[in-house]
């Protein structure tokens, strides 16, 4: 799982820096995520821990839902609900609920900085920062205080 969370930094980072520019996440990108998840799949699943590979599996297909019912109305991009795939196929359970609760938290101060801001009609915001920016506040907290 360790793999998998570095690989996971490295996406999230570059699809931040790519989002914010050019308001898109790339496909490559995408499928290097699929990738180390297969490999991480295959090697979870050779040492018979299924129940880390359910969470896996539970955890990008929950995540790919709540992102793709936005999607749908055209709220959001496809690039945000793959990014979302990935974030939770990676991350495993018990790492999606806590990087969850911090996407909620991050999403909110940037609605209320908006709000803030006086803008009536919002314009669209690139997530893959505000996804980057949630999953290292996670792992911050996670790691002073040994979640």
């Amino acid at each position: 799982m360790f793999v998998g969370k570095v690989v996971l930094a490295a996406l999230l980072l570059a699809g931040a820096g790519i989002d914010a520019a050019k308001r898109k996440i790339p496909n490559a990108l995408i499928c290097a995520g699929l990738a180390s998840f297969a490999l991480m799949a295959v090697q979870l699943f050779r040492e018979g821990n299924t129940a880390l590979l359910a969470g896996c599996l539970w955890a990008g297909t929950l995540s790919f839902f709540i992102h793709f019912i936005p999607w749908l109305t055209r709220s959001m991009g496809a690039g945000d609900v793959k990014l979302a795939l990935v974030t939770g196929l990676l991350s495993g359970w018990e790492d999606w609920l806590g990087f969850m609760g911090a996407y909620s938290l991050v999403l909110l101060i940037a609605s209320a900085a908006l709000f803030a801001l006086g803008r009536r009609k919002p314009e669209t915001i690139p997530l893959g920062p505000l996804m980057a920016a949630a999953w290292f506040l996670y792992h911050i907290v996670a790691l002073n205080y040994n979640l």
